[in-house]
């Protein structure tokens, strides 16, 4: 498992402040999110999703970490950590699941897979 509690590695290929975006985002490389995003959220690398971000739709990465906000669901192919203010609905999917207390999560869950 990859600790996200660190961060992403080099340069993120998002990290924005007060970004609001209209339509998916989709990235080759680890980013961190710090916006609020009315469409989907995909990359290829690891994923952070701050506290100031709002994500309308799906989220799809190798490892992602939530701070903020995601209505859509979570797709991890590794691991997924909600942290202690995290706010998902919908689905979480991955094949290691880290919650942290305070987190808020409703819908199905698919660990292992």
């Amino acid at each position: 498992m990859s600790d996200l509690g660190s961060g992403v590695t080099g340069k993120p290929a998002l990290a924005v402040d007060g970004l609001k975006i209209i339509g998916d985002v989709k990235m080759g490389r680890d980013g961190v999110i710090r916006a609020k995003v009315k469409g989907n959220v995909r990359t290829s690398g690891k994923l952070v999703l701050t506290a100031e971000a709002k994500v309308s739709g799906f989220v799809e990465g190798q490892d992602v970490r939530l701070e903020g906000k995601v209505d859509g669901g979570i797709d991890g192919r590794g691991q997924v950590w909600l942290g202690p203010k995290a706010v998902l609905r919908t689905r979480c999917k991955g094949k290691a699941l880290r919650i942290e207390p305070g987190a808020d999560f409703k819908g199905e869950l698919w660990v292992g897979i």
